[in-house]
């Protein structure tokens, strides 16, 4: 793999250090420490990925290298908004009327008439032009074709009907040559490639994707296909993992179904450390009798920390494992389908982003209570809610009726998490909650 992750006793050290004593509690790690660690501990991933040039057809979602740097004014020259008539201010009699002769029409793609300017009386003259055409040097407004009563070749309108200036596109008034355009880090939306296209680029320098393999853990999990025993469940943790990462574009290794046998999971772990930059698992990171997966984490890498000071998603581990001369880093994530999702879009997703190049900053929005809640006071409760606006427009959440961890269907049904911090313990009807909308939803 690319790059290499800190060795995590030394690593805890330092930063504890730079950021104070009481940050760094491995047994319960509160939100925002966890993911400041997260970030700290995966910036020389960050730093040392690599970059690739591709066909701009091919860049949408990606993750821009190098920023995209104006070559051209936009708009390259004068040119009118509207279908109408280009005229110059000054036409106007004391009565405020103009009549003016068209002389002319300047069509879209289309040069300007270098000998224009001489032919043209500003007090007498119009010129038809589309949206898009150049603007003569000698009219300073565009008036739209609707506003102006056509007779014979002249057009009348009031000085009511127009301001000086108005319909007229500047050069260079969205960008000037040698502006940044987009800025290294952004991930490219559908608006950004035809911004692109508009500076003639036909390439685009972006972030190599990062290849992140992902297994369920556990002797009771069966795959889709096969039947069902008795205290067993389907694998649904991985077709939720499938999705969540489809979605930022990653290049994905699904290793399956990983029983509760050492050899197995040491042998899957060792496989995708030579073969990803980063691993997911789901299950085993508990205090079962069977989960074998710390052991192995611990004994082919360093975790940085095992629990969370959250709910769900408790139990995740997070630090790095390494077979032969490459490394990968590790999220073991809890077992419960719930808790895979809310630690996912809490904590994978914001790092996955953040070691692929992309300055990504997480939406937190805010809406009203619908209803009221409790809660223990010293860690973050992540709510399931669904969203509704009011009459007068108020956007108000409302937890959904089950909570538990492993209800699956409450996610399907959610538009968003509500976040509840370590300080909140009671929280009433109306009161203002933060909020992130799950991706899709809206």
């Amino acid at each position: 793999m690319n790059p290499t992750f800190p060795a995590t006793a030394s690593f805890q050290e330092n930063w504890q250090a730079s950021q104070g004593s009481d940050l760094f509690n491995p047994n319960a790690l509160a939100v925002d420490d966890a993911k400041k660690f997260m970030r700290a501990y995966t910036l020389d991933f960050r730093n040392h990925l690599a970059n690739e040039t591709i066909p701009l057809e091919k860049a949408l979602g990606r993750i821009l290298a190098s920023p995209i740097i104006a070559s051209l004014h936009v708009p390259f020259a004068n040119n009118s908004a509207m279908d109408g008539y280009a005229f110059h201010s000054s036409c106007f009699n004391q009565s405020g009327v103009a009549q003016l002769e068209i002389m002319g029409k300047q069509m879209a793609g289309q040069p300007l008439d270098p000998h224009l300017g001489d032919q043209f009386d500003c007090r007498h003259h119009a010129i038809r032009i589309m949206t898009g055409a150049l603007m003569p040097n000698c009219c300073d407004t565009v008036i739209p074709q609707e506003l102006v009563t056509i007779e014979n070749n002249s057009i009348t309108f009031t000085r009511a009907k127009i301001r000086t200036g108005e319909n007229l596109r500047l050069q260079g008034e969205d960008l000037r040559k040698g502006d940044i355009v987009l800025s290294a880090g952004r991930i490219l939306r559908p608006s950004d490639l035809g911004l692109i296209a508009s500076m003639g680029y036909p390439i685009v320098e972006v972030k190599k994707r990062l290849t992140v393999a992902y297994f369920s853990t556990g002797n009771e999990v069966t795959p889709l296909g096969e039947s069902i025993k008795e205290g067993a469940l389907f694998d649904s943790n991985r077709y939720t993992l499938l999705g969540m990462l489809s979605e930022l574009g990653v290049e994905l290794l699904d290793l399956g179904i990983v029983r509760d046998d050492p050899f197995a999971l040491r042998e899957v772990f060792s496989l995708a450390a030579k073969r990803a930059d980063a691993i997911i698992s789901s299950g085993g990171v508990s205090v079962g009798e069977a989960d074998f997966t710390k052991k192995i984490m611990q004994d082919l890498g360093d975790v940085a920390f095992w629990t969370l000071a959250i709910k769900p998603g408790r139990p995740m581990a997070f630090g790095k494992i390494a077979a032969d001369q490459s490394e990968a880093v590790l999220f073991g994530l809890p077992g419960n389908p719930v808790a895979v999702m809310v630690t996912f879009y809490q904590f994978v997703q914001d790092i996955l982003l953040f070691m692929s190049g992309a300055n990504h900053i997480p939406k937190v929005l805010q809406a009203k209570l619908d209803g009221s809640f409790s809660k223990k006071p010293g860690r973050t409760e992540f709510i399931r809610g669904i969203l509704s606006q009011d009459g007068s427009g108020h956007v108000w959440v409302k937890p959904h009726g089950n909570q538990g961890s492993g209800v699956l269907r409450s996610m399907s049904e959610a538009d968003c998490l509500i976040t509840l911090g370590p300080s909140q313990s009671q929280i009433h009807h109306g009161d203002f909650v933060d909020i992130s909308v799950i991706k899709g939803v809206i």
